[in-house]
């Protein structure tokens, strides 16, 4: 008998362990669901976002892995919607690594960064997003918007910035009515009747 009692004393250890794991994967596990319940609050349609997280939560514990990457863009969708932007910030860092051109992600992305304050990583975002998406005319005016209220580029880089946009998009007149409007607002007439003239001729 006493041959056999390491044996058992070494399975009722591994017993006691994996009872230990369960328990604390457990707590954890209604911790998280504590604090996704308490997100709700914060918005008009906080109970459907919880449910969506809490979907999206299920998918990624499931042990089917086709529907991870949908799971994780939908939890930086709506924690950012439920204010916990960086939060979604790491969600999506997580679904950049498999779709580096993301079109949510990045965009989504691009905005968080702008609202924490973080210009540069705005911009280095838009800017992967012109890049994967040329034709797109409101990443330059995201961009623009960005130059020009956040990092007060000069005249010049935010001209550059939509030319690269006119010559991407055929002169596309919603990227013409920006700068009309831009010059105008900043009392450059010369460039106002530029552009004006160009969006005119256009037209005809």
């Amino acid at each position: 008998m006493r041959k056999f009692l390491p044996g058992i004393i070494v399975v009722l250890l591994l017993l006691g362990i994996g009872a230990a794991f369960t328990g604390v994967s457990y707590w954890k596990d209604q911790q998280e669901v504590a604090w996704m319940n308490s997100l709700a609050d914060r918005h008009p349609e906080g109970e459907q976002y919880l449910q969506e997280l809490l979907q999206a939560t299920q998918e990624l514990k499931d042990s089917d892995k086709k529907n991870d990457f949908s799971a994780e863009l939908r939890m930086g969708v709506y924690l950012n919607l439920l204010g916990e932007k960086e939060k979604a910030l790491e969600w999506y860092g997580k679904t950049l690594q498999q779709d580096p051109t993301n079109i949510l992600a990045l965009n989504n992305t691009a905005n968080i960064y702008d609202d924490l304050g973080q210009y540069d990583k705005s911009e280095a975002t838009w800017l992967k997003l012109i890049a994967a998406y040329p034709d797109k005319t409101s990443f330059y005016r995201s961009l623009g918007y960005l130059y020009r209220y956040r990092l007060y580029k000069s005249s010049g880089d935010i001209e550059a910035l939509f030319k690269k946009g006119l010559a991407a998009t055929n002169n596309d007149p919603d990227l013409l009515t920006w700068l009309i409007s831009y010059f105008q607002e900043t009392g450059n007439n010369e460039k106002f009747a530029e552009y004006a003239n160009l969006l005119n001729a256009q037209r005809k």
